[in-house]
């Protein structure tokens, strides 16, 4: 199990210990996300109690995993609903929630994307390992939320913070937590070099080298998917685009086949969604 892991349900046994129930509630609330309607007010009933969870929370440790979850909840949110305006106002609230525990943790939250070596050195030798999780997931988070941001506003107006997202992906590897989500961060820069132009920096080959790299990390015992459904979906979508369709095909087709019980714990809505995505893929590629 990974440190970020091992923190967050330290965590959660910490807080349901001292009886913060409105936790207990946002906890069960957001296990109830889904990519609907229903699943959405879920995710909306959680941000409300992890807010609420949040300000009756005394121990700073468990207040942080708190707000590290709240931020997943507003990712979620910016990702499932289907109105534009509360997409752009759940990803920015994702970002200044996720510069606000960078900050907690004592780096500059405007200059993390940039740190040197000798910065990551600093803040290693400061940080325990429950910090530097915290720090790492708040970096992550604050990435992919920005990306998604610019997704939605557009490249011209969002090409400028680019720069942000890949460099704050390469310092979370440089701290030692590329693997979390799944190897999130290359997923993230494997995404980024397929959806971008190449006139503004996209490059497929870029994006099959970073992919594979975090499917090939994720794979279960004796299978051929890994166990986050979107390192699939996007290689396969980076694979056929390169002209691999029958590479992209088979993955597609092994993913869709895969015993659910395998894929990765607690990302269930998720990977139903990275199914009906491969499966729709499969009808459109067939």
């Amino acid at each position: 199990m990974s440190k970020i892991l091992i923190f967050i349900s330290a965590c959660l046994v910490f807080s349901f210990a001292h009886g913060n129930d409105k936790a207990t509630q946002a906890y069960q609330a957001y296990s109830e996300r889904d990519y609907n309607e229903t699943g959405t007010k879920k995710v909306e009933e959680a941000i409300s109690l992890f807010e609420e969870a949040i300000a009756n929370e005394s121990d700073v440790l468990v207040q942080q995993e708190l707000k590290v979850s709240l931020v997943s909840a507003y990712y979620f949110l910016g990702s499932a609903h289907n109105v534009k305006s509360t997409q752009l106002a759940a990803y920015e609230d994702a970002i200044t929630l996720s510069d606000e525990l960078i900050e907690e943790m004592g780096v500059d939250s405007q200059k993390v994307h940039e740190l040197s070596a000798n910065d990551i050195t600093s803040i290693k030798n400061k940080l325990n390992d429950t910090d530097e999780g915290t720090l790492a997931e708040a970096m992550y988070m604050k990435g992919i939320s920005l990306s998604q941001w610019g997704k939605l506003k557009g490249i011209t107006e969002s090409i400028g913070r680019l720069p942000e997202v890949r460099g704050l992906m390469d310092r979370i590897e440089s701290l030692g937590f590329v693997h979390i989500h799944e190897y999130g961060p290359y997923r993230t820069l494997g995404r980024i070099n397929f959806v971008l132009p190449k006139l503004f920096g996209g490059d497929l080959k870029k994006s099959e080298e970073y992919l594979k790299d975090a499917y090939r990390m994720t794979l279960p015992e004796g299978q051929q998917y890994s166990m986050n459904g979107y390192n699939n979906v996007y290689l396969a979508e980076t694979l056929y685009k390169l002209g691999k369709e029958n590479q992209a095909v088979k993955l597609l087709e092994t993913f869709v086949s895969a015993d659910f019980s395998t894929l990765a714990v607690g990302n269930e809505p998720e990977n139903r969604e990275a199914i009906r995505l491969a499966e729709s893929l499969l009808k459109d590629w067939n």
